[in-house]
C-alpha cells in the first residue's frame, strides 16, 4: 500500500509550507493525480485521514483532480490520450509513445489559517 507512503511525503510538503508561512492549521488540500500513476483513490483518501490524524491537517478536505494520461507519438507527431501505459497511438497506432501527463501526484495548492 504505497498511498499511505505517498500520503506521508505530501504531508511533509505541506508542512514545510506550514512553517514557512506560520500557519497553524489547514484546511483545504488539493493534489492533482495523474490516471498513470498506479495510485488507488480510494485508499489514498483512507491513507490520508490516517496520516494527518492529530497534525495540523487533521480534518483538512482533501480535493483530487484527476489528470488524463497523454502521450507524444513519435511515428505521426501528435499528442493524444492514452489510458494504460500499453495503448497505442489513437491516431496511427503505433506504440512508440512518450508519457507527457498522467504519471503526476503533486499539491496543487492548500487553504490554510
Amino acid at each position: 500500500m504505497h498511498e499511505l507512503w505517498l500520503c506521508k511525503s505530501v504531508l511533509e510538503i505541506i508542512k514545510q509550507k506550514v512553517l514557512e508561512k506560520k500557519c497553524t492549521h489547514v484546511k483545504k488540500i488539493v493534489l492533482e493525480m495523474g490516471s498513470l500513476a498506479a495510485i488507488d483513490k480510494a485508499a489514498l483518501i483512507f491513507s490520508f485521514n490516517i496520516v494527518t490524524e492529530g497534525t495540523f491537517a487533521q480534518n483538512a478536505t482533501l480535493e483530487i483532480i484527476d489528470i488524463p494520461g497523454e502521450a507524444f507519438c513519435e511515428s505521426c507527431q501528435k499528442l493524444g490520450p492514452v489510458q494504460q501505459y500499453y495503448d497505442a497511438c489513437q491516431i496511427c497506432g503505433s506504440h512508440a509513445l512518450n508519457i507527457t501527463q498522467g504519471e503526476e501526484l503533486r499539491v496543487q495548492s492548500m487553504v490554510v489559517e
